[in-house]
């Protein structure tokens, strides 16, 4: 699944990128970093909930000379607020992450995306929130 996470990590270069997410530190949910407890400032956790690939000819408007594989897959960003952080400036994060996930997409490969409501992790022992985005892309290639 190299190609989703290839995918995933570049639209997490360009969120990276925006303005109101730059004080936002973004790891891999399993990561080689030790997580950090109490969170210190904004942590979004990046992870792959799900992943499909399918192999074969893509028919119909393109020749039929064309085949390769379609990607589906589904990710997570859970986004912990510091303990004097309160709900209001963890939603606002979300909603700009959210707006960010649209101008980040150039490749228009995200399908939806949604955030939950304030959440409480008590191994972090911070309240979190977490934005959902469905993605799928296919990778071509001339016979």
């Amino acid at each position: 699944m190299t190609q989703i996470q290839l995918e995933i990590d570049r639209l997490i270069l360009r969120l990276k990128q925006q303005a109101a997410l730059r004080d936002v530190r973004f790891v891999r949910e399993y990561g080689n970093e030790a997580s950090e407890t109490p969170v210190r400032g904004m942590l979004a956790v990046v992870s792959l909930i799900s992943a499909a690939r399918d192999k074969g000819y893509f028919g119909g408007l393109l020749s039929s000379s064309v085949r390769g594989e379609s990607f589906a897959a589904k990710a997570e960003i859970r986004v912990y607020a510091p303990q004097s952080e309160n709900g209001s400036g963890l939603s606002e994060l979300v909603s700009e992450l959210l707006l960010g996930l649209r101008e980040a997409d150039e490749e228009n490969v995200i399908t939806e995306a949604s955030a939950s409501s304030i959440s409480f992790d008590p191994d972090m022992n911070a309240i979190y929130r977490t934005v959902e985005f469905s993605l799928a892309f296919c990778v071509c290639e001339e016979d």
